[in-house]
């Protein structure tokens, strides 16, 4: 019995291709998570500067006599010795540095996606001509030559040839498909996908 490969997956090369993933990648979300902790320390940092106002209210009771009064208390503390002002600014600064290093991210990002998604574009274009035309004639060559040798017609060294070109240019598809899965699953790791990229 001859075994036979139930999935077809790698032979496919025509497929609707999904959009990039809301979360544009790793890369960018760890950044992003890094500028929004930068910011809430910067916040946190402003907060401290700002004095906490206390008020204090109470009853107080004069001596013997039963003669009472209303204190009302109230205390702000001056920061004259630490205004926290250098925290802030080094505060600041890493969340300017963290502002730029996501924007470094995003472009490099960018120019990534753009370079995969050009890869996979002449990956597609190599893998349809190796499964074209070409690879169509060499098939038919072949068959021709297995039926003119078996009835005479052909040489064994016409067959010989047909049969290595078939298999040459099956081996020029087999690389052309495999450099389009490629290509394809680099651009779905570099998204940020974990979708299954064939289905059969």
């Amino acid at each position: 019995m001859p075994l036979t490969i139930a999935s077809t997956w790698f032979e496919q090369i025509e497929r609707s291709e999904t959009p990039p993933p809301a979360g544009q990648g790793l890369a960018i979300a760890t950044a992003e998570a890094e500028v929004a902790a930068a910011e809430a320390r910067v916040d946190a940092a402003r907060r401290d500067r700002i004095p906490d106002v206390t008020l204090t209210a109470g009853m107080r009771r004069y001596g013997e006599s039963s003669d009472k009064a209303a204190v009302l208390g109230l205390s702000v503390p001056l920061p004259l010795f630490n205004q926290g002002t250098a925290a802030l600014a080094r505060l600041r600064a890493e969340f300017d540095r963290a502002s730029a290093a996501r924007r470094a991210v995003a472009l490099e990002f960018e120019q990534s996606s753009a370079q995969a998604e050009g890869e996979v574009a002449d990956a597609l274009a190599a893998a349809r001509a190796a499964n074209g035309p070409a690879l169509a004639a060499a098939e038919e060559a072949a068959r021709i030559a297995r039926i003119g040798y078996a009835e005479g017609k052909f040489p064994q060294l016409e067959l010989i040839e047909a049969e290595r070109s078939l298999a040459e240019t099956r081996e020029s598809s087999v690389d052309a498909l495999a450099a389009l899965h490629t290509a394809r699953a680099r651009l779905a790791r570099l998204q940020g996908s974990n979708s299954p990229i064939y289905k059969d």
